[in-house]
Order: C-alpha cells, then structure tokens, then sequence
C-alpha cells in the first residue's frame, strides 16, 4: 500500500515543484527587470528635475543680475546673466542626456531651451538698451502687452516635470510592486514544495532503506534456502547412491533365482523379495522427484504414448492387488481417443501409478476404476485428455482435502495399517501433472469413495508409432542372442561384481572385472574387450577419470563404454549419456541390461555358428504352473487368445517390424507378470529379430505363436487336472 502510494504521490508532486520553482524563476526574472527598469526611469527623472531646477535657479539668477543691472547700472551685476549665457549649452546637454528615455521629457527640454533662449535674449535685449541709453531705455525694454511672460510657462514645464514622478511609491509603480508581490508569493509556494518534496525524500529514503534491509534479508534467506536445498539434493543423491547399490544386489540376485527350480515356497519368498525391493525402489524414486520439483530441475520428455497401451501396463500392476482384494479393476477408454498422443509417458504412467495405487490402498470392497476420453479441436491436431480416477473406498473428509497434496500429510483413516506410505504420492501427481501442463481435482466423500480428475490441455497428436508402456522386465532374455564378445566389468563392489557374473555365468560370453579405473587401464593394456561396463563412484580412480585416460588412447577411442551408476543427481544424466557410449542406473534388471548391451553387441545369426532359439524345444520345455500360477495362466491364455484373433493375423500378414515389437514388447510383459517364462522367452526371441530387421526368422516366430498359445492351455489344463 505504502509502495503505490509514494509511486502514486512523488510523480505529481515532483510535477507541482517543478512547475512552481520554473514559474517564480520566469515571473521573478521577469519582475526584475522591470523593476530594474522603472529604478533607473525614476533615477533619470530625479536627475531631470534636479537639473531643471539648476537650470531655473540659474535662469532666476540671471534676471535678479539683470533687473540689479536695470536699476543700478553697475557691470558687476551683468555677471549673473553672462554665466547664464556661458553655462546653459551644457547644462541644456546634460538635460538632453538625462531625458533620453523619456520622449515626453526630450519635448519639455526642446520646448524649455526656446523659451530659455527667448528669455534670454529679452535679458540680452533689456543689458544692451541700459547700456546704450541709460536708465531711459527701461520704459522701452518692457513688453507689459503679452498676457503670459516667457517665464511663466517656463514655470509651467517645470512644474509639469515636477508632476510626472517614476518611482516605485507613485502610481506608475503599482505594476512593478504586483509583480513583486506575486514573485514573493511564488518564491514560498516554491520554498515549501521544496521543503516538503526534501521532507517526503526524507521519507521514502527511510521507506527504502527499511526495504532494502528487507530485500537482503529476504535474499540472503533465499541463499541460505537455495543452499539448503543444494545441500539436500547432494544428501539425497548421497543416499540414493548408498541405497541403490545393496538394492542392485537384493533385485539382481532375486531375478537370477527366478530362472532356477525353485518350490512354490521358495518362489513366493524370491517374489517377496523383488517385492519389497521394487516398494522400497519406488519409494526413493518418489523422495528424488521430489527433490528435483522442488528444485525445479524435472524435465519432461515427450514420446508418442498409446493410452491403451498405458492401461494395459496399469492393469498388468495392479490385477494382482485387485485381486487379492476382491477389487474390479476397471478401464474404460473412449472409442475417439487417438493411437498416440505425445506426452511425458513415463511421467504419466507414475501420475497414474500413485493414484491406482492410493485407490486400491484405501479400497475394500467395490471397485477402481479409470476412465479415460479425449476431446478433439477443430484441428484435429490437438486435443485435451481427460482422466478419471475413481473408487468405492473410504474416501476424503472436506476439511482434509487440501491438506492430502501437501508432502508428508495423509488423510485421516480409520485404521492405522491402511495408513502405510510417505504422504508424498499425491504431492507428486499434483505437481507433475502441473509440470506437464495439466490440472488435477478431487472430489470425495467420506465411506462413498473418491474421483482424482486429470486434465491435460492442448496434447498433440502424433503420427510415429507408439512406445510400449512397460516397466523394465527381468528373467528370461537370453544374452546368447549376441555373438560372444568380451566384457569388461569395473566395479569396486564385490556384490556387483557376482551379480554380473551371476548373469553371465551360462552364456558364451567371456567376463573379465577390475575393482577401480586405474585396473580397467592395465587390463585394457592387455586386451580390448568388445563393451566395457565402468561404475562411476570408486577409489584410486572413478569412472569419470577412467573415461577420459580411455579417451586419450587412439585404439581406444571407439570402445563402447558403459556407464552404470547408482547416483541421481540433478541432471547428471544427461550429462553420463553425453559423455560415455551408454548409460545404465542402478539397480538394473537382466532387460535393462540386455538393451544396453544390444546397442554394440552384434546379433548371433546361423553363419557365426552360434544356436538359434528352438522354438519347437521350447514349446516342449513348458513345465506345469504351480497351483499359484494357475489362475494366472487362466487370465494370460485368455488374453492371448484374445490377441492372437485381433492384433496376430494383421502382424502375420504385414510383417511390419515396428508393430511387430510393440506386440512383443506386450507378450513380454504378459508373461513376466503371469510367470510364464516360455512366453517371456517367446517374446524376447520375437523381439530380437524385430530389432535385426530378421525378417525370415521373425516370420517363422510369429507363425509359430497361435502353438505356443496352445502348449501354454495344454499345460494349464494338465496342471489342472492333476490331484492335489
């Protein structure tokens, strides 16, 4: 308030100065010199009195000599009238000089010098007569018959010269004493602006002073925030580090025991295991994106996404869950929605992962469902996605339905186990969605449950295909699909080091490890591997280091080198994929590194005399599904049937490569979630001649599916039919 009003006051106010201070400056310069003018009109006339007066006391003079010189006949007298005569030409000179601004007075001096001269030459008239004639002659002199004498009208002008006063106290001087007055006037307008405009100077200087302090205060708050901030990014990404290593191990050496023989029992506590650990994962990931929003340094990447692609991955997730707790898990699509938008779909994909996941959460009995529609523009271009999220659960009081975006806060529950997370869910989905251009309401009610709405304004259209919405699978792919190759494993970490040799422990590739960079060199000195997977953080020297003393050998220059660490700072990554070959974080599945290695490693074909997959050996190699995989087994060969009559035959026919993994990447993650490795295998194999463009061997696989469908219900039905 104090802000826009000093904005709002010291513009006019300044204004009334100025313009106050310039007028008493003109008005006064203006004022003065007509003073000026009028004190030197009043010295000239004083001067013109004075000398007229000299003159008529000297012209007095002349006729008192004269009229004693009339009487008397004495020459001294005659001297009065000889200095009249001797002086006046000057003293007419000076009149003259006197009068020379006033053209009124020039005429009276004009006018005053004839009659002077007249009186004169009467007097020169009368001296001469007295002299010739002698006291006779003074009846002759006298000229009695002119009704005015010369020298009453000489009288005349001087009084006229005595009336017409220039001076300041005459009536001629009212002007200049009105102006004198207004210029006194103004000069104090001017004099108290200018003490209230210092006054008011005074003051703001003050106001700003006090704002000052408040804007360094306020920045160094600042500082000290965006320190703290820093200092806890780098303690997060600390942390992570320190978290995702162990969590390589307790994930990779889980996903190795998958594969192997393991009793129903055993198999559940493997599950419980990766579990817990993919619940703790997910856990970190959500406590460094938020991080990163706060610290405004998430980025969103845009790719073409399918939202029955996304659906399909939501209802692989979470159908388990549903399940175990009675729950439909409901999708309902609009038959208008476009086949790929272009979004974020990672993003997206853990928007709706945090709300399923707090719907089924706090769900016991009814349903989850998510609706999703799509409202076109005119353009056909564009659009705006609209995403429900509903469920019968306990739902939000009002009160507290502000209070659940907060980080850290959950609404109330009525019992303390449905109560299990962070709090910090759904301040992720609130900011994300934001970030990504989108707005998020809810509408609840307590016992009746409650509707998450997302909104996404303006999202493109896309005409590239879509990328498939699956998380990074584990289990069966098989390394032997590449040509063996040497690799070359850094790690300081004994565990990691196992685990890779874990992976790698029946395939044809040979392994070789060193514990820090400055290993790596001497055993690069001995032989050039084909891939060289280097950890960042380890002692003598870390990758970073390793990387460029790599770089600096000619022979080395275009050995792929693989990033892999466990750290997460803020736009480190795109820094590692700038600098290494590729890179992969930790922890990493047996598909994630498969992709890595796919990206230098040459695909095996039958002239390098390496085994191709036997499809026959495999689709007689599928082992019965223990009685817990049964009702799994029971939804997957529904599904594959399904997908064998609508998406198999248009693959079959087309051959088309890009759709022909999209159908892989799907059957991939089917079988992972079902834990049918014959079909993880399937698609895996599906999916690498998808990538070598084996167009041949990609057909043979795909003819060979309806089989597979088919072996997968035969075993089903024999693992059904046996007593238990």
């Amino acid at each position: 308030m104090i802000y826009r009003f000093r904005h709002g006051i010291i513009g006019p106010l300044a204004l009334l100065w100025l313009t106050a201070t310039v007028a008493s400056v003109v008005v006064g310069a203006v004022a003065w010199s007509r003073f000026s003018r009028s004190i030197d009109a009043a010295a000239e006339a004083a001067q013109l009195r004075e000398s007229i007066d000299q003159l008529f006391s000297v012209l007095h003079d002349a006729g008192a000599s004269e009229r004693d010189y009339l009487l008397t006949g004495n020459a001294t007298y005659r001297e009065g009238y000889m200095n009249a005569e001797r002086s006046f030409p000057a003293a007419f000179e000076r009149l003259a000089d006197s009068a020379r601004h006033d053209p009124a007075g020039q005429s009276d001096i004009v006018e005053l010098r004839r009659l002077v001269d007249l009186e004169l030459a009467d007097l020169r008239r009368a001296v001469e007569q007295r002299a010739a004639k002698g006291p006779g002659g003074l009846e002759q002199a006298a000229s009695p018959d002119q009704p005015r004498t010369t020298m009453d009208r000489i009288r005349e002008i001087i009084k006229r010269r005595h009336d017409d006063r220039r001076d300041l106290l005459s009536a001629s001087g009212e002007g200049t004493r009105r102006e004198m007055k207004w210029v006194h006037q103004l000069t104090w307008i001017a004099g108290l602006l200018g003490v209230g405009a210092g006054v008011f100077a005074l003051y703001f200087y003050r106001v700003d002073y006090y704002q000052e302090r408040g804007r360094r205060q306020l920045l160094e708050e600042k500082l000290h925030a965006e320190q703290s901030v820093r200092e806890k990014s780098a303690f997060l990404a600390n942390m992570s580090h320190e978290i995702r290593s162990p969590m390589n191990a307790i994930l990779g050496f889980s996903e190795l025991l998958e594969p192997d023989g393991l009793t129903p029992k055993q198999a559940q506590y493997v599950r419980a295991i990766r579990d817990s650990g993919a619940s703790l994962l997910h856990l970190i990931n959500d406590i460094l994106d938020l991080s990163k929003l706060e610290a405004g340094k998430l980025e969103l990447h845009p790719d073409p996404t399918d939202m029955r692609d996304s659906c399909q991955f939501l209802r692989t997730v979470f159908g388990q869950q549903a399940v175990m707790k009675s729950l439909q898990l409901q999708f309902e699509l609009s038959s208008n929605l476009p086949r790929a938008l272009m979004l974020d779909r990672l993003r997206l994909r853990q928007v709706l992962v945090n709300l399923l996941s707090n719907a089924i959460k706090f769900t016991e009995r009814g349903h989850v469902k998510t609706c999703v529609s799509w409202e076109s523009q005119e353009d056909g271009h564009s659009g705006t996605l609209l995403i429900d999220v509903e469920d019968s659960g306990i739902g939000i009081a009002a009160e507290e339905l502000e209070e659940v975006f907060k980080p850290f806060v959950q609404a109330e529950a009525p019992q303390a186990t449905e109560k299990e997370g962070t709090g910090i869910g759904l301040t992720i989905v609130q900011r994300l969605t934001e970030l990504m251009g989108g707005s998020l309401t809810v509408n609840s009610e307590v016992g009746q449950g409650t509707a998450f709405h997302l909104r996404f304004p303006n999202v493109p259209v896309s005409g590239r295909l879509p990328v498939g919405d699956h998380a990074a699978p584990g289990g069966a792919v098989d390394f032997n699909d590449f040509a063996p190759a040497t690799l070359l494993v850094v790690d300081d970490n004994p565990t990691n080091r196992a685990y890779m040799a874990g992976i790698f422990e029946k395939t044809h590739h040979h392994v070789r490890f060193a514990n820090n960079g400055r290993e790596a060199l001497a055993a690069l000195g001995q032989a050039r591997p084909d891939v060289v997977l280097l950890d960042l953080r380890m002692p003598v020297m870390d990758g970073c280091t390793a990387l460029a003393e790599i770089r600096k050998q000619a022979r080395l220059a275009s050995l792929p080198v693989i990033a892999v660490t466990a750290s997460s700072k803020v736009g480190e990554e795109v820094e590692l994929q700038r600098q290494f070959s590729g890179y992969i974080r930790k922890p990493f599945s047996r598909q994630t590194l498969f992709v890595a290695l796919a990206q230098f490693l040459q695909r095996a074909s039958p002239g390098n005399g390496v085994e191709q997959p036997n499809l026959g050996q495999t689709l007689k190699r599928i082992s019965l599904p223990s009685p817990d995989q049964a009702a799994q087994w029971q939804k997957l060969a529904f599904e594959l049937r399904r997908r064998e009559a609508a998406e198999w035959p248009t693959l079959r026919d087309s051959l088309a490569v890009n759709e022909t993994r999209a159908f892989a990447h799907n059957l991939f993650t089917l079988g992972q979630a079902a834990y049918c490795a014959p079909l993880a295998t399937y698609a895996a194999a599906l999916t690498t001649y998808a990538d070598a463009y084996a167009i041949s061997q990609m057909e043979r696989h795909l003819a060979a599916f309806p089989k597979l469908v088919e072996s997968i219900e035969t075993a089903l039905a024999q693992a059904q039919s046996q007593p238990v």
